[in-house]
C-alpha cells in the first residue's frame, strides 16, 4: 500500500546532508518509515523491520559544514523543482491501472509493470541497454510496439521475468521527460522528438509477456566523448558549461563528460530524474550501475574538496569521496521511498571488490551491510570459470559470504556478452568462451544452488538474439526453463 509522508517528513529524508553533517551524525543512512513491503510474488526480496545502529565506519561519517549548507540550498530552491512540486497530495488508488494507448499527460501513466511470478529460484532478469533499445526514429507507434511485442516475447521465451531497461544512459532519456532530451539511440538524435513515448510502449509489451520492468539510469555519466558539441542544448549538462561551469559541476576527461559526483547540485538534478520516472511510470524499481567517479585523478573535484578542507574537513580525498557516492545513494534511496516504499532500489557494482573502493569510491561493504541503500546488490560477476585470476566460481563465493543485512538481498550479474569471443584479459582462459557452449547455463546452476543469491540478471538483451551466441543461449535458455519447473 501506498501512503502519503508529510512534506516535512521527504524534506528531512531527501537530504544528502543527514549522511554528511560533520560531527553529529555518523554514516547510516537516512532512516524512514517503512509500512508496506514489496509483494511476495517478486521472487526476490522480502522486507525487514531491522533498525538501524551507528555507523563503526567513523572516518566515513566526517564531512564539511559547507557541504551540508550546498546541499539543504539546492533542494530547498526551485531550479530542480519541477517534478518534486508535482506530487500528488491525496492517498493513491492501490488498484493497478489498465493499459492505454493515449500518449500520457504529466500524472503517471496508466500502463502497468508486472510483477514477476513467484518462483523458488528468484529473479531471472536481463539488461535492456542503449545498445538494445529500438531505434523509434521513422516509425509509427504501431510499428514500434511491434518490435517490442517481439522484444518481450524472446525474454519470455527465455524464461527471463524482469527486465532493467535504460531509462538514462547519459544525460539524456529513454522516455518522454521535461527534465532530460531524448537519448539519440532512441530518437536518432540527441534531442530529437518523437510523436509517441517509446518507454510507454515498452511498458505495454512487458504487461503482455509478464515481464518486471526496473527503470535504470547512469547516475553520474554525460558522454563517452568529450566533445561538448555532440551534446544537446536541452541537456542540463550543456547548458551548465555554456554558463560557464566555474564550480566544475560537469567533468570534461579523456575519456568523457561526467556529472560531479562531489556536487550536490548534481545529485538533485539525477534524482529530480528519477522522481520524474517513478512519478509518471508504474515500474517496479529503480536501477543504478557502477558510474560513480569518473576518475582518481585529483582534480576532478578539486574546488570542492579544498571548500571542504577550508572548513575543517579531516577525511582524506578518497574517503570523503566515498562519503559523497555513500549521501547520493542513500538521498536516492530514501527518494525513492518516500514516493513508493514497495518500489525496489538495486544497484549492481563491479565485481572487484577493491576497484568499488579505490576507483570508483563505492563503498558496496556498506550498502550491503546496512539498511538504507539498496534493496538488492547484482555484482556483474562477467568472468568465465577459467579466467586466471577472477573465476567466476571465486568471485561468487567472495560476493556470497560478504556481511550482509537481511533486508539487502543478492543477485549475479553474467555475461552473454563474452560468448564466442576471446577474453583478452582472462590469461590462460582467453579461449574459454570460445571452446565452450555452457557456460552461461553452468553459472545459472552455480548461482541456483547457492542460497546466498535470489537470482541472476544477463548483460545483456542483443546477445539472445546474436548469431554466435545461438547454441550457448539455447543450452542457457534449457536450464532456465529446468530450473524454473
Amino acid at each position: 500500500m501506498k501512503k502519503i509522508i508529510p512534506l516535512v517528513m521527504i524534506i528531512c529524508l531527501l537530504l544528502p546532508s543527514c549522511q554528511l553533517k560533520k560531527a553529529q551524525i555518523t554514516n547510516n543512512p537516512v532512516t524512514f518509515p517503512e509500512t508496506a513491503t514489496v509483494s511476495e510474488t517478486s521472487g526476490f526480496y522480502t522486507d525487514s523491520t531491522q533498525s538501524l545502529t551507528a555507523s563503526e565506519l567513523e572516518s566515513s561519517a566526517e564531512a564539511s559544514s559547507s557541504l551540508v549548507t550546498s546541499v539543504a540550498t539546492v533542494l530547498s530552491s526551485t531550479t530542480f523543482s519541477a517534478v518534486r512540486t508535482t506530487k500528488s497530495t491525496t492517498t493513491p488508488s492501490t488498484k493497478k491501472p489498465t493499459v492505454t494507448t493515449t500518449k500520457p499527460t504529466t500524472a503517471k501513466t496508466t500502463v502497468s509493470a508486472t510483477q514477476p511470478q513467484a518462483s523458488e529460484n528468484g529473479l531471472r532478469g536481463i539488461w535492456i541497454s542503449c545498445y538494445d533499445h529500438i531505434n523509434a526514429k521513422d516509425k509509427t507507434r504501431a510499428q514500434y510496439k511491434a518490435e517490442t511485442d517481439k522484444m518481450f516475447k524472446n525474454i519470455k521465451e527465455h524464461g527471463l521475468n524482469t527486465a532493467f531497461i535504460h531509462l538514462r544512459a547519459f544525460s539524456d532519456a529513454f522516455y518522454e521527460s521535461d527534465i532530460y532530451p531524448y537519448s539519440a539511440y532512441i530518437a536518432g538524435k540527441e534531442g530529437a522528438s518523437l510523436p509517441f513515448d517509446p518507454f510507454e510502449v515498452m511498458l505495454e509489451s512487458a504487461q503482455k509477456y509478464d515481464v518486471s520492468v526496473h527503470g535504470w539510469i547512469n547516475p553520474f555519466r554525460v558522454s563517452t566523448k568529450s566533445d561538448i558539441s555532440l551534446l544537446s542544448s536541452k541537456n542540463p549538462a550543456k547548458k551548465i558549461i555554456d554558463s560557464g561551469n566555474e564550480n566544475g559541476e560537469i567533468c570534461i576527461l579523456s575519456n568523457g563528460i561526467y556529472y560531479n559526483p562531489s556536487c550536490p547540485e548534481n545529485h538533485g538534478r539525477i534524482i529530480d530524474g528519477v522522481r520524474e520516472i517513478i512519478s509518471k511510470y508504474d515500474i517496479d524499481g529503480i536501477h543504478i550501475d557502477d558510474y560513480f567517479y569518473p576518475s582518481t585523478d585529483e582534480k576532478v573535484d578539486k574546488i570542492q574538496y579544498s571548500q571542504y578542507k577550508t572548513d575543517g574537513g579531516t577525511l582524506s580525498l578518497p574517503e570523503w569521496r566515498k562519503a559523497n557516492v555513500n549521501a547520493f545513494v542513500s538521498a536516492l534511496y530514501s527518494a525513492v521511498k518516500a514516493h513508493d516504499s514497495s518500489l525496489i532500489v538495486s544497484i549492481s557494482p563491479s565485481a572487484k571488490l577493491e576497484e568499488n573502493e579505490s576507483k570508483l569510491y563505492a563503498d558496496v561493504g556498506l550498502w550491503l551491510s546496512r539498511k538504507g541503500y539498496a534493496d538488492l546488490i547484482i555484482p556483474q560477476i562477467y568472468f568465465g570459470f577459467e579466467h586466471e585470476t577472477l573465476g567466476f566460481e571465486k568471485l561468487l563465493k567472495q560476493w556470497g559470504t560478504l556481511p550482509r543485512s537481511s533486508s539487502v538481498k543478492l543477485a549475479c550479474g553474467i555475461a552473454a556478452y563474452k560468448c564466442g569471443v576471446a577474453d583478452n584479459y582472462a590469461g590462460t582462459g582467453k579461449k574459454e568462451w570460445q571452446q565452450n557452449s555452457d557456460i552461461l547455463a553452468r553459472q545459472v546452476k552455480s548461482i541456483q544452488n547457492n542460497s546466498n543469491y535470489s537470482g541472476f540478471v544477463i548483460f545483456s538483451y542483443q546477445d539472445l538474439i546474436r548469431s554466435e551466441c545461438r547454441t550457448e543461449m539455447d543450452n542457457f535458455k534449457d536450464t532456465v526453463k529446468t530450473g524454473n519447473s
